[in-house]
């Protein structure tokens, strides 16, 4: 598979044309600034691995218009199985999501399409979306982060997402998210 890849303003502006073509290049350069940001966290039972998408911070080509980025020998394998096992994100389902938050609920809900049904311990959720110290009350998370993206999935995106709660005791030890792809969202979207 081939480690870098070159697009340009015009293809981001094709992808994505609300943007309005004189916004294009503002927006690839912006694009590729965050993703030298982002990292992926893969973990399993018995460890927690950390890595860059992009090899080195990518390069853009002043009055080209494009940008030539390198992706991670870490991220190959994942990248090339994305047809496969991995999740693969429509692009035009999350491309009008505003909230960082949504997208990853949304990725994280992709995973389990097949059945529509997924439970995730409070703990792995709020490690999943990098939270760290932020939101540790859980009525403060479910109102500040929670409800709202709930709210924006259901409203821009493809899905139409319940959530509930369970609890042990009195506290909140896991969500359980219920969802299925709503075509009238979807077909609005596309239009």
């Amino acid at each position: 598979a081939q480690k870098t890849m070159t697009i340009t303003a015009a293809e981001l502006y094709e992808a994505f044309p609300d943007m309005g073509r004189q916004h294009a290049e503002a927006k690839l350069k912006e694009a590729i600034d965050r993703l030298w940001d982002r990292s992926v966290i893969i973990r399993d039972e018995s460890k927690r691995e950390e890595f860059r998408w992009v090899q080195y911070r990518a390069q853009y080509l002043k009055g080209e218009a494009k940008v030539e980025i390198t992706f991670s020998d870490a991220i190959m394998p994942y990248l090339t199985q994305l047809k496969g096992q991995f999740t693969r994100v429509v692009v035009k389902n999350v491309s009008s999501l505003s909230s960082t938050y949504s997208i990853r609920i949304y990725e994280m809900l992709q995973q389990f399409r097949s059945t529509g049904d997924r439970t995730i311990a409070l703990d792995d959720f709020r490690s999943m979306l990098e939270l760290d110290e932020k939101y540790s009350d859980f009525k403060i998370l479910n109102r500040a982060l929670i409800k709202p993206a709930i709210a924006e999935l259901n409203e821009k995106s493809n899905l139409a997402v319940t959530v509930e709660t369970i609890k042990q005791g009195r506290k909140v030890i896991a969500l359980r998210f219920q969802f299925k792809e709503d075509k009238q969202i979807k077909m609005a979207l596309t239009g």
